[in-house]
């Protein structure tokens, strides 16, 4: 169903509905009463008589009126009292006619929708209600919407050259152009949301947002490449907010792009400071750095430099199911989290994500892993350690997952040994 078509099907309902309460009372068989019955017109007739007769009374009395005068005007008002009686009510046989209460009715179920209809063309715009037709070929699905996303977005740009000082319209206008995948128009719509910035003296961080975002966009426009505007953006960002998130992400890459591996870790590092521990962007990014420290150990060639001996405040050893192989297939979007932890410590130590697929496997758990980078697995006496079966894959703990055995142990151990039973999830 596209709007268009909610639009038309409203429109009949509340047709429909003012029908309904319309036409049931002219299509009763029976006599529809619309004005005041019988006995109360009569009653309100001998009301008036009565005050017009007490009046008369008073009028004689007080020598207003002769004998002969009261007289004749009490024969006047009982004489008008009997004809306002005896009068027919013309009313009534219009009331008692079922084919002129019918003939309403129909009269009226025509005259309603054509009536509608006749004031849309006049006050609405059918040009309008035509063109979105046309946008829509007659198929549902993507390409209709896209057709109408490309024309809310390009309406929206015009608005913007008329209003051009309008920031949040331009950001809107740029994430638009992203999600179209025109990244050279959500370049340029960074541009100029960045000149409003500037122009209208937004703070720092406002600024380097906008500059991580235009990165982020020069970078996608030029099928990932981060040299060039795109790296004179990122290092604009991080002068202006040395702590801007996208744009450490993006340093980073740059970084190890260019053999960088230690200000790549650098960057990341200060990026994991930021996120929020155990949540799927910090594991994304403990990821990385483990690939970085695996790239330095391994003597890289792109490798400035290779990573320092920190063996003794790592935790390795066997990750693998209590009974043999898992059927792979039910584990196609598992993940299995590695999660040491520390009596009076409020949050994980470090966490190591691994795909389920890959067990049995080997884990090492080192400061790339940490979700505090300040603090280090040997500033601890004893660790708990302790794997975690997520069927679905999600960082947060929940009801259905599976747990190994835990095990208590210090920074520096070797040989560990952590056992899962996957069956359990079903149970």
């Amino acid at each position: 169903m596209t709007p268009m078509h909610w639009l038309w099907l409203g429109a009949i309902a509340l047709m429909l509905l003012s029908l309904a309460v319309l036409l049931p009372p002219l299509l009763m068989d029976g006599p529809v009463e619309l004005s005041t019955p019988a006995g109360q017109d009569e009653a309100m007739l001998r009301r008036l008589y009565q005050a017009q007769l007490a009046e008369l009374e008073q009028d004689r009395l007080g020598g207003r009126l002769s004998e002969t005068d009261h007289a004749q005007a009490l024969e006047e008002l009982q004489r008008r009292l009997l004809s306002e009686l005896d009068r027919p009510r013309k009313s009534i046989t219009w009331r008692q006619s079922p084919w002129l209460r019918r003939g309403s009715a129909l009269l009226l179920a025509v005259l309603l929708p054509v009536a509608a209809f006749a004031l849309y063309l006049q006050v609405g715009d059918p040009k309008a209600a035509a063109q979105l037709a046309q946008a829509q070929p007659g198929t549902h699905g993507e390409g209709t919407d896209d057709a109408q996303v490309q024309a809310m977005v390009d309406g929206l740009a015009r608005r913007l050259e008329e209003q051009p000082q309008n920031l949040p319209g331009w950001v809107m206008l740029a994430r638009s152009y992203e999600t179209l995948e025109r990244y050279d128009a959500a370049a340029g719509a960074y541009r100029r949301a960045l000149e409003e910035a500037r122009r209208g003296q937004m703070e720092a961080k406002v600024q380097a947002r906008l500059w991580a975002d235009l990165a982020d966009a020069l970078a996608s426009a030029q099928g990932g490449g981060l040299d060039g505007e795109a790296g004179k953006a990122i290092a604009r960002a991080l002068q202006l907010q040395p702590s801007q998130p996208k744009a450490l992400a993006l340093a980073g890459s740059a970084a190890v792009r260019h053999g960088k591996l230690d200000e790549a870790g650098k960057h990341w590092r200060a990026l994991l400071a930021q996120l929020e521990p155990g949540s799927d962007m910090a594991l994304r990014v403990q990821d990385d750095l483990l690939k970085l420290e695996t790239l330095a150990s391994e003597g890289s060639p792109t490798a400035t430099a290779k990573a320092p001996d920190v063996s003794g405040g790592r935790l390795s050893g066997e990750l693998r199911w209590a009974k043999g192989d898992a059927a792979r297939a039910s584990l196609a979007k598992a993940q299995v989290f590695v999660v040491a932890r520390a009596d009076g410590h409020p949050r994980p130590v470090a966490v190591l994500r691994l795909p389920a697929a890959s067990l049995p496997a080997h884990f090492t758990l080192g400061p790339e892993n940490l979700l505090d980078p300040a603090v280090s697995l040997s500033a601890f006496p004893a660790l708990r350690l302790q794997a975690r079966l997520s069927l679905d894959g999600q960082a947060m703990p929940k009801a259905g997952d599976v747990y190994s055995q835990m095990l208590s142990v210090q920074a520096g151990t070797s040989n560990l040994e952590l056992e899962l039973e996957p069956e359990k999830a079903s149970k």
